[in-house]
């Protein structure tokens, strides 16, 4: 039988004071679903956030020259040419895109599982047992994204392996293919890192057919 809460509301009397009187009961499970359905609206919202965050640096990065900026932060420091070196240096760039783009995902993958879970009926249920991939999606974005910045980690020790002097006048280009490539895979870890070990492990696969094939 569904649990039922009772509210009770205050109506002044006659005589000055006042009377509690019932109020018609409202079931547990439709308090519940009340409450989803905010933050359901909040996920929504704070994902929505972050893809307008992102283009907004994107933009920085592409289209505004960080040399000015680092230029006078040698002379003089200023709290503007500090943040704009930050929003727009291509390092300290790409870095926030992967924290915006694993928080993104991190949004995307509790909203998918929470609506999964409620067509499924999997949200009455407590003793259910979750895979790896479950625990990652159900959790929270803010999680989602301290992931982004091993992206990051991994970006900067692949770029410094391959040329040593690669931020040192970056291309339109350049910074278009890392931006991208780096938020992708900061979004897929964000979403659920165990898609990215499955890439990984179906890559090494196809590697060694290739190689078994020589």
């Amino acid at each position: 039988m569904e649990d039922l809460k009772t509210e009770a509301m205050t109506l002044p009397a006659s005589n000055g004071g006042p009377i509690t009187t019932a109020v018609k009961d409202k079931p547990i499970a439709h308090i519940k679903k009340q409450r989803h359905r905010h933050n359901h609206l909040v996920i929504a919202m704070l994902g929505t956030g972050a893809v307008i965050v992102w283009l907004v640096l994107f933009s920085l990065g592409m289209l505004i020259n960080s040399g000015p900026y680092r230029t006078a932060l040698t002379t003089h420091f200023n709290l503007t040419d500090f943040l704009m070196t930050i929003l727009t240096y291509t390092p300290t760039n790409i870095a926030l895109l992967c924290l915006v783009s694993a928080f993104s995902g991190g949004c995307t993958s509790l909203l998918v599982i929470s609506r999964a879970e409620r067509a499924l009926g999997l949200d009455k249920q407590d003793n259910t047992p979750k895979t790896s991939s479950h625990l990652y999606m159900s959790e929270t974005p803010f999680s989602s994204m301290m992931r982004g910045i091993v992206v990051f980690f991994a970006f900067l020790a692949g770029v410094f392996v391959t040329s040593s002097n690669a931020f040192t006048a970056p291309t339109a280009q350049t910074y278009l293919q890392a931006a991208g490539v780096v938020s992708m895979l900061a979004f897929v870890v964000g979403y659920d890192p165990t898609v990215f070990w499955n890439l990984i492990s179906i890559a090494e696969k196809i590697k060694g057919k290739n190689e078994g094939s020589d």
